[in-house]
């Protein structure tokens, strides 16, 4: 059961959905619940057109909602490479931006909780949230530095100084 798609490269996940209900991997069960199939699959595929067709700044939009917190995908490593392949500093900005955010909320909320509840939050998750920061700081840092915008991150400079001090981002 396959229908015509073309992507919109507006909205990452619509064009994921769209594309999947194209292929006949989009139904309801019996309980009226919506059940999308391979969706790895089609996220991988989409990835690929946005990328193609240089769609950036919708995937950026995308990506930016992810949850960082703990690692980085392939996705978020290739997109940033080809952003800075084409030197399009405003976008690994705004991208790396969202990744530091999620970080910093979870050093954050870590320190807190554990102040709350030492004997609940272990010094070493507080440390690693910390090193998770200080390591997308670090990158941040160095794109800005590598695309000749040093000055553009200067915000970040502080919270480096503020995180390496154990104190709050």
């Amino acid at each position: 059961m396959s229908t015509s798609f073309a992507p919109s490269f507006q909205d990452f996940q619509k064009d994921i959905e769209r594309l999947l209900k194209s292929k006949g991997q989009v139904e309801r069960n019996e309980l009226g619940q919506t059940v999308i199939r391979g969706y790895p699959a089609g996220l991988a595929e989409m990835f690929r057109l946005y990328i193609d067709e240089g769609a950036l700044a919708a995937l950026v939009a995308d990506l930016r909602k992810w949850n960082w917190e703990w690692s980085y995908s392939e996705y978020l490593l290739e997109l940033t490479s080809g952003l800075q392949e084409k030197r399009d500093w405003p976008l690994l900005k705004t991208l790396w931006a969202a990744v530091v955010a999620k970080r910093r909320t979870n050093y954050n909320k870590t320190r807190k909780a554990q102040k709350s509840v030492p004997d609940k939050i272990p010094d070493e998750l507080v440390t690693k949230t910390q090193g998770l920061l200080l390591e997308s700081l670090h990158r941040l840092q160095g794109y800005a530095s590598e695309l000749g915008h040093a000055g553009d991150v200067e915000e970040y400079v502080e919270m480096t100084a503020r995180v390496e001090q154990c104190r709050q981002a």
